[in-house]
C-alpha cells in the first residue's frame, strides 16, 4: 500500500553534480570543525576513567559503561558524557546519594573539578554534573542505552560510505542544536536518539541518491519540512499511518537499503526486557511528534516534544530547507560556499575560531585548510560485550555468548573469546555481521583537502515558514 506523508508538489530543478561536489567539500570542512577529534576523545576518556575509579575505589563497583554520542563518535563540542552504573537494584539509592555527596566535595579538585551537581531521584536515578566543564550524566542500570549504541554502530557500518550515517548525524545535530535550537528532550524538544532515527530513515529510503552529509541534510529538511506529522509516524523504513498502529507493515512503496529482516534481527539482539507489571509500556503512545523506536515498537521517541514546540520544529525544518536550497541554487554559484558557511554561522562562531568547548588546548581554526585528526569508527564488539555483561548482571540472559562480526556471516562467541560457533549466514543489509571498514577514512583524510563522492539529490518540496531562535539549553 502506498502512502503519501506529504502533499504532492512539483519536482524541483536538480542540483548540478559539480555544485554538489563543491558544496559537500565545504560541508566536510565545517564537519572537521565540529566533529569528534582525538584530543577531545582523550579528554572525555580521562573523565570517564576518573568516574570509574571513584566508583571502584569507594563503592567496589566495577561495571560502569558509557553509551550515547561519545562512544558512537557523534558528539558535538558541547556534547555531554552518558554513563550507566550497574548495581543491585536495592543499592541504587544508597550508592547514588553517596556518589552525589562525593562529587560535591570535589569542586576544588585541581585535576577534575566538579560543578553543578544535581541528583534526580526519579524512577531512573540520574546524577548530573560538570567535570572539567563537560556535562556528565550518570544513570543507574540503564542497559537500553547500550542497546541503542550497538544498534546505531551496526547501522553505520552497514551504510558505509565513509561513515555517511555518523557524519550526517553530526552535521544535522549541529544545525538542530546551534542554528535552530530544536534539540533537547529535557526542554520539550527532539532527543538525540530520535534525531538519529530520523536521519536513519532518510538514508535508508534515499541511499543511492545521497552524495554526502550535506545532501542528507537537504533531504532531511525538505522531507520532514513537508511531512504530514498529524497523520503519519516515522519509522526506520519510511512512514506509516498513525491509525494503522501497531501495524507497521504499510510503509510507503519505495526501496530501502536496510531490510525489515535486518531490523527484526536487531530487535532480537538489542532488546531490554519489559516488566509484566507495567502494561502501559506495551502500547505505542501517540504524541505530537511520532517516531517509532526500531528496537521497541511501543516506544515513541518523539514523546518529549510538546504541542508548542512541535510547531516550532515544523517551521524550523521548512525554513531550513528553503534557505539551504537557495544557498545551493540561487546565482551566482561563486558565492555558494560562503552561503553554506552562513547556514552554519552559529556553529562556526562557537567552534571554528581555534578553540573547542571540550578541550583546553588550541585546535585548528576553520578556514585554515587544516583539521585535527579524527576517527569515527567505533568498537562494536566491545559495545556488545558491555551490553551482554549488563544483561548477565541483572539475569536477563543465562548464557555467556555474544555476536562478533565476520566477513561472510555472524558468529556467537563466548565472553572469554575462546570458543566460536557459526550461526546463520546473512547477506549485507539483512544480517548482523559487521563489514570490514577502511582504515583510511579520517586519519588520512584530514591531512589533505576533503574529497567527496558526487551524485545529484532528488528533490522534495517544502513550505516557506519561519522559526524563532532560542538560547542553548541542553548539551547534544
Amino acid at each position: 500500500m502506498s502512502l503519501s506523508p506529504s502533499p504532492s508538489l512539483p519536482a524541483r530543478k536538480p542540483i548540478e553534480e559539480e555544485v554538489w561536489m563543491f558544496a559537500e567539500e565545504r560541508a566536510q570542512e565545517i564537519l572537521s570543525t565540529i566533529q569528534p577529534v582525538f584530543v577531545a576523545d582523550r579528554s572525555r576518556k580521562e573523565i570517564i576513567d576518573h568516574v570509574k575509579t571513584l566508583l571502584k575505589d569507594h563503592f567496589g563497583v566495577e561495571q560502569v559503561y558509557f553509551f550515547g554520542s561519545v562512544p558512537l563518535k557523534t558528539y558535538l563540542p558541547d556534547g555531554d558524557i552518558d554513563l550507566t552504573v550497574l548495581t543491585p537494584h536495592n543499592k541504587e539509592t544508597e550508592i547514588a546519594s553517596a556518589l552525589c555527596i562525593m562529587l560535591e566535595a570535589k569542586k576544588k579538585d585541581p585535576n577534575f573539578p566538579v560543578t553543578d551537581v544535581l541528583y534526580v531521584p526519579a524512577q531512573v536515578k540520574v546524577i548530573k554534573c560538570r567535570i572539567r566543564n563537560i556535562s556528565v550524566d550518570i544513570s543507574f542500570n540503564q542497559t537500553a542505552g547500550l542497546c541503542a549504541l550497538c544498534f546505531l554502530e551496526q547501522v553505520d557500518q552497514n551504510f558505509g560510505k565513509d561513515h555517511l550515517f555518523k557524519r550526517s548525524i553530526i552535521l544535522i545535530k549541529a544545525w538542530c542544536y546551534y542554528e535552530s535550537r530544536i534539540l533537547g528532550a529535557n526542554t520539550g524538544l527532539i532527543s538525540t536518539y530520535a534525531l538519529a532515527i530520523l536521519v536513519l530513515n532518510i538514508i535508508n529510503i534515499s541511499y543511492s541518491s545521497l552524495s554526502g552529509p550535506l545532501s542528507v541534510l537537504l533531504k532531511f529538511l525538505e522531507y520532514y519540512g513537508s511531512f504530514d506529522w498529524d497523520k503519519h509516524c516515522v519509522t526506520a523504513n519510511g512512514p506509516v499511518l498513525i491509525s494503522s498502529l501497531p501495524n507497521i507493515t504499510e510503509t510507503e512503496n519505495h526501496q530501502v537499503y536496510l531490510s525489515e529482516a535486518f531490523f527484526k534481527e536487531c530487535m532480537e539482539l538489542y532488546t531490554v526486557s519489559i516488566k509484566a507489571t507495567d502494561p502501559s509500556r506495551l502500547f505505542f503512545p501517540v504524541k505530537y511528534l511520532n517516531i517509532l523506536d526500531p528496537l521497541k515498537h511501543s516506544n515513541n521517541l518523539g514523546r518529549s516534544v510538546t504541542k508548542g514546540n512541535m510547531q516550532r520544529i515544523r517551521h524550523a525544518f521548512a525554513l531550513g530547507a528553503r534557505k539551504l536550497r537557495d544557498a545551493l541554487t540561487v546565482p551566482p554559484v561563486e558565492t555558494m560556499g560562503w552561503k553554506v558557511e552562513k547556514f552554519f554561522s552559529n556553529s562556526l562562531n562557537r567552534n571554528g575560531k581555534g578553540q573547542r568547548q571540550d578541550v583546553e588546548e588550541p585546535v585548528f581554526a576553520f578556514g585554515t585548510g587544516r583539521a585535527n585528526l579524527s576517527e569515527l569508527r567505533g568498537d562494536f564488539e566491545a559495545y556488545f560485550k558491555s551490553l551482554v555483561s549488563g544483561k548477565l548482571f541483572h539475569g536477563e540472559i543465562q548464557h555467556k555468548w555474544y555476536v562478533t562480526g565476520e566477513k561472510h556471516g555472524f558468529f556467537w562467541k563466548d565472553l572469554n573469546l575462546s570458543t566460536m560457533m557459526p550461526n546463520i549466514q546473512r547477506s549485507r543489509g539483512t544480517g548482523t555481521y559487521i563489514p570490514e571498514m577502511s582504515q583510511e577514512s579520517y586519519a588520512e583524510r584530514f591531512s589533505r583537502k576533503p574529497s567527496t563522492v558526487c551524485a545529484s539529490l532528488p528533490s522534495t518540496s517544502t513550505s516557506q515558514t519561519q522559526t524563532q531562535t532560542q538560547p542553548l539549553k541542553q548539551n547534544p
